[in-house]
């Protein structure tokens, strides 16, 4: 067994490249942030064995990545809330406010961008990151004006291949 090999620890979120200036950094969870990927299959049968599969052909992958932010911030909501838009006073710049319409039809692909997941436990290297290649997000506010809360923003983006085809990888970009 090679205990280097298990790992623990949150991570910070990337969304965007680093020559996006709407790049956002998510950096503040609560409840860890959780990857799932899943495939999906068909099982081939023929009459001669009945129901029992003579083969399996994987016909889709999907990811998601549920980031529960824990940030309240105008400048990232409105990078989350796709087709969202942000109004400032005219007299006073501090006064701000982010708008979503709900008349408009939204293409999220329009809205995905690279995310990469960057494990922030001690002895993490590039070889420990995730990189979706086109994420999007959709968010969910719930938010619980209480004493005894937090204001949590979840946010979860999905995985959308890129023209290559690549959905996910797994350690240090070679390329």
């Amino acid at each position: 067994m090679n205990t280097d090999n298990i790992k623990l620890g949150p991570c910070k979120v990337v969304f965007g490249e680093d020559n996006d200036p709407n790049k956002v950094v998510l950096e503040t969870t609560q409840g860890g942030v959780v990857l799932t990927y899943e495939e999906t299959s068909r099982e081939v049968t023929m009459d001669q064995t009945g129901t029992t599969p003579i083969k399996e052909i994987i016909t889709g992958r999907t990811a998601t990545v549920a980031v529960p932010f824990g940030e309240y911030d105008q400048d990232i909501l409105l990078q989350i809330l796709p087709g969202s838009k942000q109004v400032v006073s005219a007299t006073d710049p501090d006064r701000k406010q982010v708008i979503v319409n709900a008349t408009k039809v939204i293409d999220l692909i329009k809205f995905a961008k690279k995310m990469t997941l960057i494990p922030l436990a001690e002895g993490t290297t590039e070889n420990d990151h995730v990189v979706i290649y086109r994420a999007a997000p959709r968010t969910t506010l719930n938010y619980t004006y209480s004493y005894d809360n937090e204001l949590i923003t979840n946010t979860t983006f999905k995985a959308y291949p890129n023209d290559d085809g690549d959905l996910i990888s797994f350690g240090s970009d070679v390329a």
